[in-house]
């Protein structure tokens, strides 16, 4: 699907004119429809300010995502106070491989954190596994934006279905995945490049900052 027909399909979704879209994207009408026809394709900052209005990626209109975009909650587009909501997937193992979990909610995050990291999403930490960084049952920032780096903590798709974070490291025959735990039980988790032909690991993105929830007990 082309850029022009996501945008026709977002714009839609949300029963709004083409007027009302030029509006939030900081365009004329005319533009939309050049858009939406295939005529000419909108600048990145046109396509930002329409992301960050429906509090979406700007990958979601770049790339062929409207179908997942139509089931999911959006964000509400107020800022109060001096927060910013952000989108809750559901949880992460910090021990075995969780499922990665649609949005279930938005929560607030400092304002400061919000516009450093546009594209992040968190998630609930599970496990123990890297308590020694990360305490279990915080809510961990994830920036699929930013590029993991050998030791740099990471959250990991292991069978392309589930997602661990854990100390990412990579080498010329493998992946490592290293928990930081004061558990003995957590090992660290080799795959070399023989097993990820049938086991393919993916990085979602980089923990940039984390924080407890609301409801964290004491």
């Amino acid at each position: 699907m082309s850029i022009g027909k996501n945008i026709k399909k977002l714009r839609e979704l949300h029963n709004l004119s083409q007027k009302e879209l030029a509006e939030i994207a900081g365009v004329s009408d005319k533009a939309v429809s050049t858009w939406e026809n295939n005529i000419k394709d909108p600048r990145m900052g046109a396509i930002q300010k329409i992301a960050d209005h429906f509090g979406i990626l700007k990958s979601d209109i770049i790339e062929d995502k409207m179908d997942v975009l139509s089931k999911k909650p959006h964000a509400p587009k107020n800022i109060e106070g001096n927060s910013v909501k952000m989108p809750l997937l559901g949880s992460i193992a910090a021990g075995l491989p969780l499922d990665m979990a649609p949005i279930q909610e938005w929560v607030n995050v400092p304002v400061e954190v919000a516009e450093r990291y546009p594209n992040a999403f968190l998630v609930t930490v599970n496990g123990d596994s890297m308590n020694k960084l990360i305490p279990p049952n915080v809510l961990a920032l994830i920036d699929p934006t930013q590029e993991v780096r050998n030791g740099d903590v990471a959250a990991v798709a292991v069978n392309g279905y589930d997602a661990t974070l854990k100390r990412f490291f990579k080498f010329q025959n493998g992946i490592t995945l290293e928990p930081e735990s004061f558990n003995p039980k957590h090992k660290t988790q080799y795959y070399d490049a023989k097993t990820q032909e049938h086991t393919p690991i993916h990085i979602k993105g980089k923990l940039v900052w984390y924080m407890p929830p609301l409801d964290i007990k004491f």
